[in-house]
């Protein structure tokens, strides 16, 4: 019974660990640091047809 109780906490444990640092909408998870190099990179390839055409 403590080792069933041991798993769950640790499945619950990795879920929210998951939840927060990969899938998050913050900043600071991988999720919205791609989307924010994401950004910046498209930026700077529009700047870069604007330049030379």
């Amino acid at each position: 019974m403590k080792n069933l109780i041991i798993i769950i906490g640790t499945i619950i444990l990795g879920v929210i660990i998951v939840n927060t640092m990969i899938l998050g909408d913050s900043d600071t998870s991988l999720k919205g640091a791609a989307q924010h190099i994401v950004e910046r990179g498209t930026g700077q390839i529009n700047q870069l047809e604007i330049q030379g055409s």
